[in-house]
């Protein structure tokens, strides 16, 4: 990819200083996917639409030109935390010039909901349930490891790298299958299910994150 003439949908996901009056930008494009570029004009804020092009033939591209589109989005409190988190698993997740048009499209709609307290947590389960699927790891709650159904009665273990193993009673982190069913189906209306779902899902993002934290997360426990 070298120079693109047309305008793509972006959004910036992370930005730092580079050299004087330039900054080295993480985009996530609808139309080529996540791109490294150096800016050198005014940046758009996170989460505000624009529209961007671009020259260079290495994979550090140069930004000739990027307008902001639609209104601003403005997230506080805990919305704002959230997007720094939906930020930071897209930068570290998503490989470079790989579009995702679906997940994409996710983000986008996920975004104002974050404002909503009661859509918050339903909203990042859902936008981690599409990334993972994205990625080729997506959590299956209607199946378990070896391909049986999820039965409502029963109680399973999660393990990342098998799925969910039956047990024969209730343990410790093992959870009703009819919790599990509802998660499948984005039913969050108990709150066992968000916890459970909370748990289950930040254990198949760490088989994919590594050891390194998140650095949103630990300043968004750290906010009183």
């Amino acid at each position: 990819m070298t120079q693109l003439a047309e305008l793509c949908h972006a959004f910036v996901l992370h930005s730092r200083p580079y050299r004087e009056k330039s900054r080295l930008v993480d985009l996530w494009t609808l139309e080529h996917g996540r791109i490294n570029a150096v800016m050198r004009q005014h940046i758009p804020p996170l989460f505000q639409p624009c529209l961007v092009a671009w020259r260079g033939k290495t994979p550090l591209k140069t930004i000739s030109h990027c307008e902001s589109v639609g209104m601003p989005l403005v997230l506080e409190g805990d919305a704002l935390f959230a997007g720094f988190y939906l930020n930071e698993l897209l930068v570290r997740l998503l490989v470079t010039e790989e579009p995702q048009l679906e997940l994409f499209a996710l983000y986008t709609a996920s975004l104002p909901c974050c404002n909503q307290r009661a859509l918050l947590e339903p909203t990042l389960r859902q936008f981690e349930r599409g990334l993972l699927a994205t990625l080729g790891y997506a959590v299956n709650f209607y199946q378990d490891a070896v391909g049986q159904a999820i039965l409502p009665e029963r109680y399973y273990h999660y393990d990342p790298e098998q799925g969910f193993i039956a047990t024969p009673s209730q343990l410790a982190e093992t959870w009703q299958g009819s919790i599990l069913l509802a998660i499948a189906k984005d039913d969050f209306n108990q709150q066992a299910t968000r916890q459970a779902a909370k748990l289950i899902l930040r254990r198949a993002l760490a088989q994919q994150l590594g050891s390194k934290p998140l650095k949103s997360r630990e300043l968004w426990q750290r906010t009183p």
